[in-house]
């Protein structure tokens, strides 16, 4: 007996020492144990809140059975953690704090048969979920590792109080502009009876509410929305069941400009996704003054240019601009996405004015001058000879009709060799306004050579204005004659 008792104790001093040396000697593994919530039979119990806990879960595996709707095959190593609600309330977990990347969900139901909560999945090392729960429902958090299996997990369970202006009720009073929030939209909800909005794809998204109460005199706002699915809609109405929908918007590049009447009350509701990667803001602004650019061309015209109109403004709640174009001379046309076109009757200025309007009604008076001033004359008698001989000069004449403002004219003959013009005459006179009457420009061209072997020759003529005027209607201002034939010089017959 005391041999056996002997025999037992150094057979466990042996055991001891070498477990011990196992842990001292480099190069021998041990496979760490699995945490004690790694399996959904054996969850970690939330028996109170605020919960929060630290673990390491880098040892978690999976089970056949895990649930994958919100994980899928990105998921690696999981644990449980298991609440009862008390009380009908908002419920918000989160992994911040963790030094890995997780996926958080809630699910209800026993194994094999869980469901999962409503919107209840998210991913990061800050994975956080906001869902409204029942008292007495059981919920099942699954984490699961990204990835890696696990790490150090943070966890935390608690309460959340909803958002205070949750319900139209409890709308927020919007007391100065700009006004500016950041709500927590994960701590809201729709509440029933809301109106729809032709911004918003989904009415069950959560909702905040702020009000505009009645102004003494009417002004022009601004909304914008930002986050994930986000929308503003403005509503006018006293109760939520007489809301009318006013404007509406998607995100912050969809701003909206609205007219708020003087006297009326505004609602403005402010709609996004449950799940959100960045945070929700509204923005209430004063709008600004309407300033549209204008574009017309030529702003130095003739009585022969249609002169085009058009307007518009870079920023989209201007758009699409109305209003009146006012010409300046008795007529006009409404302001419209196409360019407007206009022809004045006579030289003038012009004062030209455009009256813009925006879709919310702030307006906007530009004026534009426009100078019509028409210098124009042309070439209303070219007289060339039917026919010359080789060395015989001969006359060709231009008359040049002007009718608006004395000009300085310079007329240009050419003759045509082969393909192209060779300048034969210049000649520059005074060109006075005359109702009726011409000026006549004198030419005297000697036949050559080289006419006579062509056999003809065509002249052309142009009445050029001195730089920098230009003529308003150039088609009158070059004739080309009819071709003069050129016959060889005349024989001279010597006496005998």
């Amino acid at each position: 007996m005391l041999f056996s008792l002997r025999s037992r104790n150094r057979t466990a001093v042996v055991a001891v020492l070498t477990a011990a040396l196992a842990a001292v000697v480099p190069g021998v593994a041990h496979a760490a144990a699995p945490p004690a919530n790694d399996d959904f039979d054996s969850p970690a119990a939330v028996t109170a809140l605020p919960f929060t806990t630290q673990e390491d879960t880098s040892a978690a595996t999976e089970a056949a059975d895990d649930p994958m709707w919100c994980e899928g095959d990105a998921a690696s190593g999981t644990v449980w953690f298991r609440y009862t609600a008390t009380e009908d309330g908002l419920l918000r977990a989160t992994t911040a704090g963790s030094d890995h990347r997780t996926l958080l969900s809630a699910n209800t139901g026993s194994r094999g048969r869980l469901q999962p909560v409503a919107d209840a999945c998210d991913y990061g090392t800050d994975a956080t979920i906001t869902f409204r729960a029942t008292a007495g429902t059981t919920y099942s958090f699954q984490v699961s590792g990204i990835e890696t299996p696990g790490g150090a997990l943070s966890f935390s369970l608690g309460a959340v109080a909803p958002a205070p202006n949750d319900a139209f009720a409890d709308a927020e009073p919007v007391t100065a502009l700009p006004f500016t929030r950041q709500p927590d939209l994960t701590a809201a909800s729709a509440e029933a009876g809301e109106p729809d909005s032709t911004c918003v794809d989904d009415e069950a998204q959560p909702s905040v509410w702020y009000t505009l109460p009645p102004s003494d005199a009417a002004r022009s706002l601004t909304a914008s929305a930002g986050g994930t699915a986000a929308a503003v809609t403005v509503y006018s109405g006293n109760s939520l069941a007489e809301l009318t929908q006013v404007a509406c918007g998607r995100n912050s590049v969809d701003q909206i400009a609205f007219k708020a009447a003087a006297g009326t009350r505004y609602a403005v509701r402010l709609t996004g996704a449950r799940r959100t990667y960045g945070p929700f803001e509204l923005v209430l602004a004063e709008a600004p003054p309407l300033d549209p650019y204008v574009y017309v061309s030529p702003t130095s015209a003739s009585v022969f240019d249609k002169v085009g109109f058009s307007a518009s403004s870079w920023h989209p709640i201007d758009q699409p601009l109305g209003g009146t174009w006012d010409f300046g001379d008795g007529t006009g046309a409404p302001v419209g996405t196409e360019t407007v076109y206009h022809r004045y009757a006579a030289d003038g200025v012009y004062p030209a004015t455009l009256h813009a309007t925006s879709p919310d009604g702030r307006t906007a008076t530009i004026d534009t001058p426009i100078t019509v001033t028409t210098h124009d004359v042309g070439i209303a008698k070219f007289v060339v000879p039917t026919s010359a001989r080789q060395g015989e000069s001969k006359p060709i004449s231009v008359d040049v009709t002007n009718t608006r403002y004395a000009e300085t004219v310079t007329v240009v003959l050419s003759k045509q060799s082969a393909d192209s013009w060779t300048e034969v005459g210049r000649l520059t006179l005074q060109v006075p306004a005359r109702p009726t009457g011409k000026v006549r420009f004198p030419f005297s061209y000697t036949f050559s050579p080289a006419d006579t072997l062509s056999g003809k020759v065509a002249f052309r003529a142009e009445a050029r204005l001195q730089y920098p005027v230009d003529d308003a209607y150039p088609a009158d201002n070059q004739v080309i004659s009819l071709a003069t034939t050129v016959k060889p010089p005349a024989t001279r017959i010597t006496a005998v």
